[in-house]
């Protein structure tokens, strides 16, 4: 069932399987990835008493194989595959990657606009459907269409046969506008938002500062900020960027969809990372929606959750509401975290927060929290984590790229949050690897 959802991202990959079950192969063959097998010398000598579950122990045991097996790729009966002067050759090292890297923003861009013209809800309602017919629907040329639909098939969201085009179970649960798990708002935030500042990302390189004026072109203008910085902060980037998500009610909604869809997809395994059992209430800062918040109070019976946002995303939460006991359990209060007195709490909750600032804000945030939490209590940090050489994982330092173009934030790693986190008396700081798009960092107040 996991290889099974990871597939259609496989399909244009060379794909090296450090193992050999015939199952894989024959799962891998059918479903047209091109792989091969690479006898992996790994001892799978990975202490389980250093995983919490053993989950993150398998997790980690798979990455070491795969890697050693990497590592022996270009190698040909002990020898490298490398011309006379000792480099590799285009045979020994052919430009795939490359050039699928090329590819990568037509890739996305054509997610983009499929889901802009809700070619999956025209396929959820009715299908199969021929390009003609979809183009109808969609009210576009009908050759552009067909070549739009077929890029998608070959990226695994729709299905090709003869009797026309219709949506696989990926583009199912994920990509339809009102589905439950929807990411559609969040695919339609990066198409009208982070695309344009990733447009201009040399010259965030190069200054070193938010490209908003560039972006968006509405320097100096007063927004709403979702998440709120102290006054003087200098973040008129950060303005920038928020604006474009605040500019109308609808704007609004749609960003919280988008962040709402985003936490969703990660909540249970979030939820479940640690044994939250001795805790009876919580507070989680910045929670928009309440999309952590509900799981928090599906998973834990006899927790009550407390939302604390600003109030003009509080007024809108009801939107998100799910239906079951748990919503019994889950209350929202308006305010600002900056700047108002927290509700008390015996655990408190930052999901994507720190990552929103540099080392001196989260500083400010954290001490808040500090003083706030009781000894005893605890801090749930919900991120995504990087690798200690912050050279992975891809996503994590994607993400960490995002939030320097967009709010000069960042990913960190554990070592760094152990740090953020103990200068304000956290202790006992932990972490899980969750193996979705979000990792969680427990910590006890000492």
């Amino acid at each position: 069932m996991g290889l099974f959802r990871v597939i259609p991202k496989l399909l244009h990959n060379r794909v090296v399987m450090a193992g050999a079950a015939p199952r894989h192969q024959h799962i891998l063959r059918n479903a047209g990835p091109r792989f091969t097998v690479v006898p992996s010398r790994f001892q799978e000598n990975l202490s389980k008493a250093s995983s919490p579950t053993p989950f993150p122990w398998s997790m980690e045991t798979a990455k070491q194989k795969a890697l050693e097996g990497v590592r022996s790729m270009h190698q040909k009966h002990g020898k490298a595959v490398e011309d006379a002067d000792g480099n590799p050759t285009v045979q020994s090292l052919p430009p795939t990657v490359i050039l699928e890297l090329i590819d990568g923003f037509k890739v996305s861009k054509a997610l983009f606009t499929a889901c802009k013209m809700k070619v999956f809800d025209v396929l959820r309602d009715e299908a199969p459907l021929s390009a003609a017919d979809v183009a109808r629907k969609i009210d576009a040329s009908e050759g552009g269409t067909g070549q739009l639909l077929d890029v998608c098939a070959a990226l695994g969201l729709l299905d090709k046969t003869e009797g026309g085009y219709s949506n696989t179970p990926l583009a199912t649960l994920y990509l339809l506008s009102d589905g439950e798990c929807s990411l559609h708002s969040y695919v339609m935030i990066h198409e009208e938002v982070i695309w344009p500042f990733f447009s201009y990302l040399d010259f965030a390189v190069q200054e070193g500062t938010v490209q908003g004026q560039r972006a968006l072109g509405t320097a100096g203008r007063t927004t709403i900020r979702y998440h709120p910085v102290p006054e003087g902060s200098g973040h008129s980037g950060e303005d920038q960027y928020q604006e474009s998500f605040y500019q109308n009610r609808e704007k609004k909604l749609q960003f919280m969809r988008a962040m709402h869809g985003h936490t969703k997809v990660a909540a249970r395994q979030v939820s479940t990372a640690f044994d939250l059992s001795g805790f009876t209430s919580a507070c989680d800062l910045g929670g928009s929606t309440g999309a952590l918040a509900y799981e928090l109070a599906r998973q834990c019976p006899g927790l009550k959750v407390t939302v604390f946002d600003l109030p003009e995303v509080i007024e809108d939460a009801v939107c998100f509401q799910p239906h079951g006991p748990q919503t019994g359990q889950v209350s929202f209060v308006p305010g600002d975290f900056f700047r108002d007195t927290l509700p008390e709490a015996d655990l408190y909750i930052l999901g994507k927060v720190l990552h929103n600032w540099p080392d001196d804000k989260a500083h400010q945030l954290l001490s808040r929290i500090s003083r706030s939490c009781k000894p005893g209590g605890g801090l749930l940090v919900v991120e995504m984590l990087l690798d200690e050489d912050k050279a992975g994982p891809l996503p994590a330092v994607l993400m960490s790229l995002n939030m320097t173009v967009l709010f000069q934030g960042r990913e960190r790693s554990l070592s760094e949050y152990r740090s953020l986190l103990q200068a304000h008396g956290f202790t006992d700081v932990r972490a899980v690897r969750t193996g979705t798009i979000l990792d969680a960092v427990l910590a006890t107040r000492a």
